[in-house]
């Protein structure tokens, strides 16, 4: 299992490289990608995976959050769209489908939506390679310094009930990680740094963003009773498994790299 999750993550890592080298229309694609294939492993685990128009509509929410910064003008007639859609389903096919299931699949397309929309907007902001790229490092950053650190340190549990392996020591090592890249990227690229406490605060803030991500994502998964959100990823689960930490980080570094940089 451990020699299969590092070369999934090796494989997997130089294709990220290799896009967000590329950018444009790469780097879109990859998130348009991210986005239909994490919501699809959302669907997946609801306890209704199989009604279309829910789906549909669940879609074409995604669709809209993932595109809302270059749609503005038709932003609200889809949205209109999508509750008619609904409001329709809802109607003729009472009770097979109630407003428990349209909430919750209508969340998953919003959250994922929305956030990874932040992610498609990092590729058009100034030095969007550095900008993505430093968005990535500060993520796996933080799973590295929590993987360590909990090993290592681990002794008081954080969330158990969410993830019972996740210990406060864990967290501090993410904590520490985290601003310690973030330090390094600025000073190893020769960025310019408008004020140091900034940057340690960035990182701060991204390792709380991570977390707070990846217990979020696991809560999902104990509310629907399953370990991993797919299998796509060989030894890593799916893709809500493994960008977790990154949907979060992804509108902090955004707003970071618009203001600062």
């Amino acid at each position: 299992m451990l020699k299969t999750r590092i070369i999934s993550a090796i494989i997997g890592i130089s294709l990220i490289l290799a896009v967000i080298y590329a950018g444009g229309i790469f780097w879109q694609g990859l998130v348009l990608l991210l986005a239909l294939a994490g919501y699809y492993e959302y669907l997946q685990m609801l306890p209704q995976k199989h009604n279309l128009s829910v789906a549909a509509a669940g879609y074409l929410l995604l669709l809209t959050g993932l595109f809302s910064w270059h749609i503005k003008e038709w932003l609200f007639p889809v949205l209109l769209a999508v509750i008619i859609l609904i409001v329709i389903a809802t109607v003729f096919q009472y009770p097979k489908i109630n407003i428990s299931d349209t909430a919750l699949a209508f969340f998953g397309a919003c959250y994922i939506g929305f956030l990874l929309g932040y992610a498609m907007q990092l590729g058009d902001l100034k030095q969007s390679f550095a900008a993505i790229l430093f968005t990535f490092l500060l993520t796996w950053a933080s799973d590295t310094g929590g993987y360590f650190g909990g090993r290592f340190w681990g002794k008081h549990k954080l969330a158990p009930l969410l993830s019972p392996n996740k210990t406060w020591e864990g967290a501090a090592g993410c904590i520490v990680l985290t601003i310690t890249v973030a330090v390094l990227f600025f000073v190893i690229a020769d960025m310019e740094i408008t004020s140091g406490a900034y940057l340690i605060l960035l990182g701060l803030l991204a390792s709380i963003m991570a977390q707070l991500g990846d217990l979020f994502i696991s809560g999902i998964k104990r509310y629907f009773g399953v370990k991993d959100t797919g299998n796509i990823i060989p030894g890593h689960g799916g893709i809500l498994d493994r960008f977790d930490s990154f949907l979060l980080v992804a509108p902090l570094i955004y707003y970071y790299w618009s203001i600062f940089i």
